[in-house]
């Protein structure tokens, strides 16, 4: 005795599409929460179904991808004070920053970035 049964075209290959969309939204959801990301760019989800009939049209190959677009990580900035050395060489120092509200009991700060730089002979 044979069956049929109606489907959602999501749950062909086993159900294999809709979970390939559910991974790319669980992408963007989580990059949505992602405080390293703009907040009010829109992410975007793109599915494609391409359906490839046969000579005959007879038989259709049908290939599923879902992509998310998402938003991209925040750019980092900081300052970099510049000047020179005892020794003529050109210096770089992240200054720290201190909150001017805070008072230091025990004289504890945090240190200061000096970046590498490499030097010439």
């Amino acid at each position: 005795m044979s069956t049929t049964k109606n489907v959602n075209i999501l749950e062909l290959a086993k159900g294999a599409i809709a979970e390939q969309i559910d991974i790319e939204v669980a992408k963007a959801m989580a990059n949505i929460v992602d405080p390293n990301t703009d907040a009010k760019t829109a992410r975007k989800l793109t599915i494609t179904l391409t359906l490839k009939p046969d000579e005959n049209r007879e038989t259709i190959s049908i290939s599923a991808q879902a992509k998310a677009a998402l938003a991209p990580i925040k750019p980092i900035s900081t300052t970099l004070m510049v000047g020179i050395d005892r020794d003529g060489k050109p210096v770089a120092v992240e200054p720290t920053k201190q909150d001017p509200n805070q008072m230091q009991i025990f004289g504890e700060s945090e240190p200061t970035n000096v970046v590498k730089m490499r030097h010439n002979a």
